[in-house]
């Protein structure tokens, strides 16, 4: 089992090594400002590997995959990067039919990308279900899956990763743990709907306000069951620390082996 942390500049990056993590994910997501050079110095100086999360809109608007995301794929050979993640626009929750398409038009020049670079591509769970999953890894069987488990909550009274693990294990190439209050969206939208008609932008922009990432036990996830299902199944992976703040890595690390240990 490896129980990492993530940064987005070198001072988390520098930060994170004192802590002793067994992987460090960069995060190119949100606002980032990493000099990747000075970071796989550092890393490698602490014997420490690297996961690598490729950019995304933090509206969680779809990308043109071939701009947004092919150009960035050779970083991850570039720093010897051991899993590259990005974000999936396929759910019907969030995104029409015309979004869908065009994201999974783009994907193969992703996956081409990924080969000749010779780094593992892993999409990050975001409101999947089985079908579109199952679509996914039917049309790409060389994608792995980043599981997240703070993402299976949102809009969901059953965590989603539950079914994930279930149905796509072998898939599994990480897990991103952290907490929040997502099955509450449910009674948000359904009041929203009675009032008016409500688009998949705004269900999207409620999304990002309840994916809060809080520590573990401040939100309502029912972490024993999902560690448990791992645990059954044999995993013993990665597993990345995403509570906001990754100072807060130590002790997020110890209420992760608690639950673990127990579930």
């Amino acid at each position: 089992m490896e129980i990492g942390t993530f940064a987005r500049n070198n001072e988390q990056v520098r930060s994170a090594i004192d802590n002793e993590p067994d992987f460090v994910d960069l995060r190119m997501d949100l606002n980032y400002s990493i000099n990747f050079a000075e970071a796989k110095a550092d890393l490698n100086k602490a014997g420490i590997p690297c996961t690598l999360h490729l950019p995304s809109n933090p509206d969680w608007k779809p990308i043109e995959l071939s701009r947004g995301i092919v150009p960035y794929i050779d970083l991850g050979r570039q720093i010897d990067a051991e899993v590259v993640t990005f974000h999936t626009m396929l759910s019907t929750l969030f995104y029409d039919d015309y979004d869908i398409d065009i994201f999974l038009k783009s994907l193969p020049l992703a996956c081409e990308a990924s080969k000749e670079a010779g780094v593992t591509l892993a999409i990050e769970t975001l409101g999947l279900y089985y079908t579109e999953t199952q679509l996914l890894f039917d049309m790409f069987p060389g994608m792995r899956m980043n599981l997240d488990i703070g993402h299976g909550q949102i809009l969901a009274k059953r965590n989603r990763a539950l079914d994930h693990i279930s149905s796509f294990y072998d898939k599994i190439a990480m897990v991103n743990v952290h907490d929040n209050t997502g099955s509450k969206m449910i009674d948000d939208v359904l009041k929203m709907k009675k009032e008016r008609e409500v688009s998949q932008g705004e269900i999207r922009e409620l999304a990002v306000r309840y994916d809060t990432h809080l520590p573990i036990g401040e939100g309502e996830i029912d972490f024993d069951a999902i560690f448990r299902e791992l645990k059954q199944r044999g995993y013993d992976g990665r597993f990345l620390m995403m509570c906001e703040c990754p100072s807060d890595f130590p002790q997020e690390k110890e209420k992760f082996t608690e639950l673990w240990l127990a579930a």
